[in-house]
């Protein structure tokens, strides 16, 4: 990741902005191209089998290749703190919520060794939970135990080297596994999207050029693409043909945009990640989220830019424009400004806090008659460089037009910053928030809360919970973390997974992966409703696994039909075995749709076959 200063993008070229004698904003006209390369891989056991062992010791000291492309420029930003507050945080939280976390964790377990900074990142699938860092990713059974050797990032692209920023994705609509990195040397993307839910199966493998170096790359599964953005000045917002994609298609490609003209501490805008039973409409615009702190050049007011995206990909267009402008309680995002920020316990050294920039993910989620939207960023509480979470949940009322429904800044003690935070919605409206945890003789760890769906407004009501403690500090560089990632696991919609870096003796980068789940956390007085649930999806290229829980029927009926309609296959299920097989060994590449229904039964969903 670099930090990109500018104080204007009005002057950018190549796609850049347009703009008329009346100094209105036009339309930027976006580009298309192919992928540049395909290929489909063996089964990814097969590779691994053969693949040389992870060096830990060397992956501890690998420095993450997007140096070079940091620049430091903190022209034109003044630090005004919150001075009608006298410097806090207006709407921090001081004190720890008091209801009970401690049955909270399914799962806590040692991730890869993290290199410098470790970018770490991972999402639960069906059985397994995927891992990446730089420079390498590794596959997890649930239990922590190794489902497959680590391996580098280079072994699941022929020819390319592990240069890095990966991404992990679990396309809980699809159902498959996205893994992606950069080439540094060639400016390309490289993604990998499993061929079946099966991560140690075979993956169709897209290469994707750039003009210029594809810094810092987020991504988001939305119904009609893969979202990126990037820290670019321009073709900052790319939208990857995902159906094709999903579907072994070598000619898949992207269209490319640009993002208006304005300011931004680095160029890293939140693209919606779309999680839950229900996907976007197929023509809802994408949705894009950017931290505004009046710190910064041309900013009144700490706000949230909304920006969105519509594209065609029967003309292969696509443009992206401001949508909305969300004034905030004030908050200060501005620290240092020499990326020294946060102070660790026994050294002078100083850690990166990573802000300005909303923190990966922007969770979207589907309700019943509105939608809804979590973010998250670091702020300075007290204008002394402590951090704290200043949290959101955005929701619209199915008509895109967003509002902030709750905010607050965690930082419940005086003495300790709270960071990297990342945060996420459960399927009954329940929040959980994790974030890195350093301050007075506590070394850099991770911890993490929550709130109930009923609880009062802005507050995290559960005990802080401790993932793992930090030992020692770290030297050497500021750089700490650059992301962490929280999901959802797609078999409930209720269990919380993340990952992200801590440290270990004398400094060293780990990373740990932690599971925990808020409907372990009510009592039998409080259960909620139990929400019916229903996936299906491809293990192998031969099977659709059907499960479910909490239906009303004993019996339903499982159907498969093709895009017109026509039954492909039928059977009937006896809910009480919570999933069961059908045999697709016959059935030709293509989207489907499986449905369940019964008396009181009447579940669908989309399913993408690749063979």
């Amino acid at each position: 990741m670099k930090k990109l200063f500018t104080l204007s993008l009005s002057f950018l070229t190549g796609s850049a902005l347009l703009f008329a004698q009346t100094g209105q904003e036009m339309e930027v006209k976006s580009t298309f191209d192919q992928c540049t390369k395909f290929l489909k891989t063996p089964p990814l056991r097969e590779i691994l089998e053969s693949a040389p062992a992870i060096d830990e010791a060397a992956n501890d000291t690998w420095v993450a290749k997007d140096r070079k492309y940091r620049r430091w420029d903190t022209t034109g930003i003044v630090d005004r703190g919150i001075p009608e507050t006298g410097g806090m945080d207006p709407v921090a939280q001081t004190t720890m919520g008091a209801r009970d976390g401690s049955n909270w964790t399914r799962a806590n377990f040692q991730g890869l060794t993290g290199a410098f900074p470790p970018d770490p990142t991972g999402a639960a699938g069906p059985d397994h939970f995927m891992e990446a860092v730089n420079s390498s990713f590794r596959i997890y059974n649930k239990d922590g135990s190794a489902a497959a050797s680590s391996s580098s990032l280079a072994s699941m692209w022929p020819g390319s080297t592990s240069d890095g920023d990966p991404i992990v994705m679990y396309d809980r609509f699809a159902d498959r596994w996205f893994l992606s990195q950069f080439q540094t040397g060639s400016n390309e993307i490289l993604i990998a999207v499993s061929e079946t839910a099966d991560p140690l199966g075979s993956y169709f493998l897209y290469t994707f050029s750039f003009p210029s170096f594809p810094d810092y790359p987020k991504y988001s599964v939305w119904s009609n693409a893969y979202f990126m953005t990037t820290n670019t000045s321009s073709n900052d917002c790319v939208a990857f043909e995902r159906e094709k994609m999903l579907l072994g298609d070598p000619t898949a490609g992207k269209i490319n945009m640009s993002f208006p003209s304005f300011y931004q501490f680095f160029n890293s805008v939140a693209p919606a990640y779309a999680e839950g039973p229900t996907e976007p409409d197929a023509d809802e615009p994408g949705y894009f989220f950017a931290v505004q702190d009046d710190s910064w050049p041309g900013v009144a007011d700490d706000n949230i830019k909304i920006l969105k995206a519509v594209i065609n990909w029967d003309s292969n267009t696509g443009s992206v424009t401001n949508h909305q402008t969300l004034t905030t309680a004030s908050f200060n995002s501005t620290f240092t400004g020499s990326w020294d920020d946060l102070t660790q316990p026994g050294t002078t050294q100083k850690l990166d806090a990573v802000t300005g920039i909303f923190m990966y993910r922007a969770q979207y989620r589907r309700f019943d008659g509105y939608n809804v939207v979590m973010l998250c960023h670091t702020v300075d509480v007290d204008n002394t460089n402590r951090a704290g979470v200043r949290w959101y949940e955005l929701r619209d009322n199915n008509d895109g037009n967003w509002y902030i429904y709750q905010e607050s800044t965690y930082s419940p003690t005086t003495q300790h910053s709270r960071w990297m935070g990342n945060i996420a919605m459960d399927m009954n409206g329940n929040i959980a928030l994790a974030y890195s945890f350093m301050g007075g003789s506590d070394y850099a760890g991770i911890r993490y809360t929550g709130r109930y769906q009923d609880d009062p407004l802005n507050q995290m009501t559960v005990q802080e919970q401790i993932g793992v403690e930090g030992s020692g500090f770290q030297t050497g560089g500021n750089r700490y973390g650059d992301y962490a990632q929280m999901s959802m696991d797609p078999t409930d919609d209720l269990t919380f997974w993340y990952v992200g870096e801590y440290l270990g003796p004398s400094g060293a980068r780990r990373t740990r992966i932690i599971s925990f789940s808020s409907w372990n956390l009510l009592g039998e007085e409080e259960q909620q409703a139990a929400t019916p649930f229903f996936n299906a999806y491809q293990p192998n290229p031969e099977t659709v696994r059907v499960m479910w829980n909490d239906l009303k029927d004993e019996e339903v009926t499982a159907t498969i039909t093709d895009m017109n309609g026509k039954i492909i296959a039928s059977a009937q299920m006896n809910t009480q075995n919570a999933q069961e097989d059908i045999n697709v060994s016959t059935f030709a590449s293509g989207v489907y749709f499986v449905s369940l229904t019964g008396k009181n039964t009447n579940l669908s969903q989309k399913i993408y076959l690749a063979k």
